[in-house]
């Protein structure tokens, strides 16, 4: 599996990446690739989400200079920023013989053996989404999309946030949800180690092989057709 380290990276640009891989792997079966990356302020809003999700107007939103997007994942409103690291896998479940339950559990399991290398217990929550450390505090959201087997979008980790996601939206749907970062809980973290540790947890869960790319090399792979 390819690993894709990126700087911060407009949502949109983000998304593109993932549709070309995305149509890559349904045309020839792969690359299957885990993106890692962190973007600008950016809200997404799920299948689920709706308007009344969002606590400012569209006019406070951009005046803030945040990005408002309806995206085809699974899940509620979930804001995107700066301090959070973002992973995106374009997965081809079958080749993985997995289930989406299944898949959605592992990416789980990726984030909770993330944030034990760190000292801070994480665990589910049933028929929610996401890992949690406490009964209203929440720190990593998960929301996928599959297409014909093959699935993107993937999950959110908050290592440092600089922005109160509380300020401008229910988070995921839960109003009482409070968003927390691993930084709250122990300190500074560096985000280089998170994204280490998180790949290799990820390689543990799904039981892969990790080969770094450039974005230019991934580019390149997904024009090969």
């Amino acid at each position: 599996m390819l690993v894709l380290d990126m700087p911060r990276t407009y949502y949109g640009d983000a998304l593109g990446l993932q549709t070309a891989a995305v149509g890559r792997s349904l045309r020839q079966g792969g690359p299957d690739v885990l993106i890692l990356l962190e973007h600008p302020p950016t809200i997404t809003l799920g299948t689920r989400g709706s308007g009344a999700d969002l606590l400012l107007s569209a006019k406070e939103f951009s005046a803030r200079g945040i990005a408002v997007y309806r995206v085809a994942r699974g899940g509620a409103a979930t804001f995107h920023g700066p301090g959070q690291l973002v992973c995106y896998p374009i997965v081809r479940l079958r080749a993985w013989k997995l289930t989406v339950r299944a898949y959605v559990h592992g990416l789980e399991e990726t984030v909770i053996r993330t944030l034990a290398r760190f000292g801070v217990t994480g665990f589910r929550v049933p028929k929610h989404a996401g890992v949690w450390i406490g009964e209203r505090e929440k720190i990593a959201s998960v929301g996928v999309k599959i297409t014909r087997g093959t699935a993107y979008h993937g999950f959110s980790l908050n290592v440092s946030l600089e922005i109160d996601p509380c300020e401008l939206i229910v988070s995921c749907g839960m109003p009482d949800t409070r968003m927390v970062s691993i930084a709250d809980l122990v300190g500074p973290v560096e985000e280089r180690t998170v994204r280490d540790v998180l790949a290799q947890s990820f390689a543990e869960v799904f039981q892969v092989r990790m080969e770094r790319t450039s974005l230019d090399e991934l580019i390149a792979t997904l024009r090969d057709s």
